[in-house]
């Protein structure tokens, strides 16, 4: 079983990974964290992940400008660490209880 300390270092992860504007690794790693530790919530991490690849293909295309972009991903990086607190205070609270 991974202990306390490895689920929140996972979760740091991810929240180091949002501070270091590495959104793309944060996705992975918040559907990783998810599939491991809540399940119930893989698909709000999923749905997340679909945003953001649609909003670097358009940035790519140049569908959105760069303005619109940069407000876009901030909104998806507060989704993905909303995602993230309501996950760890549902495992906090469990493993308080254990």
């Amino acid at each position: 079983m991974i202990s306390p300390n490895e689920i929140l270092d996972r979760r740091n992860e991810i929240k180091d990974c949002i501070a270091a504007d590495a959104v793309a690794d944060a996705v992975r790693r918040l559907i990783d964290f998810m599939r491991d530790f809540h399940a119930n919530m893989e698909d709000e991490a999923i749905m997340i992940s679909m945003d953001f690849t649609e909003l670097e293909k358009e940035t790519q295309r140049a569908i959105v400008d760069r303005q619109e972009a940069k407000v876009n991903k901030r909104q998806i990086a507060n989704r993905i660490l909303s995602a993230l607190n309501t996950a760890w205070s549902k495992l906090e609270s469990k493993l308080e209880r254990a």
